[in-house]
């Protein structure tokens, strides 16, 4: 049995808990908080010198962390068949260019959501431009959605990928600063579907409360 540790207000930590209990895997789930600092303790730091979460250690001792790397090691070590990253080599390629699209765009949902939300809360001046920010946050929705979406119900055709995972939970960040995706309805509709798989449901409870208190209207409280 592995062990993962995580944040459950980490967008890449609930990416890889919803993916392995997709995959009904047994493992042991240590959440931590960022916010008290539960990350900087000398047993993270052994783990991970960056003080990052999440962070996987197998039952052998093998540690590694990235929530991508982290899926895909575990997918690959124990031979699993799986629609989230198909064998298929075409395919995961195509899965493999959005997941390192990802981190350097998709991403920036989370640095908008932390300029408009958390750092007014803990006194920071980050010097970004919010209007910029938000700029880019719609330019790259945009493209999630009319390059990869189009006509598709997922990312990649009909089936969930870890690709649809770790987009959508990153991207459901936005909903607790009151995001308008109305210029993105067909992205919007892809969210609420990714939403209705249990899993998710499972590994946003704790970011639906706050969802919940900040943003009470939101359509994704309905699922």
């Amino acid at each position: 049995m592995f062990k993962l540790y995580i944040d459950w207000i980490s967008q890449p930590s609930r990416a890889c808990k919803t993916a392995f209990d997709i995959l009904h895997l047994k493992y042991e789930t240590i959440p931590l908080w960022i916010q008290y600092g539960q990350h900087k303790t000398e047993e993270i730091t052994k783990l991970n010198p960056l003080q990052q979460l999440p962070i996987l250690v197998d039952s052998d001792g093998f540690t590694i962390v990235e929530s991508h790397a982290i899926i895909k090691y575990i997918i690959n070590s124990r031979n699993i068949q799986t629609t989230l990253y198909p064998s298929d080599h075409q395919l995961r390629a195509k899965i493999d260019q959005y997941l390192d699209y990802h981190h350097g765009n998709t991403r920036k949902c989370f640095t908008y959501y932390y300029n408009i939300l958390i750092a007014p809360k803990l006194g920071i001046k980050t010097g970004d431009d919010i209007l910029k920010l938000e700029q880019v946050v719609n330019q790259n929705l945009s493209y999630i959605q009319n390059y990869y979406l189009k006509d598709k119900d997922y990312l990649f055709g009909n089936n969930v990928t870890i690709a649809d995972i770790s987009a959508c939970s990153e991207i459901m960040q936005l909903n607790t600063i009151k995001f308008d995706f109305d210029k993105h309805p067909k992205l919007l509709n892809w969210m609420l579907r990714v939403m209705e798989i249990q899993e998710m449901k499972d590994s946003h409870q704790v970011i639906m409360k706050i969802i919940r208190k900040q943003n009470p209207n939101c359509i994704f409280l309905n699922i």
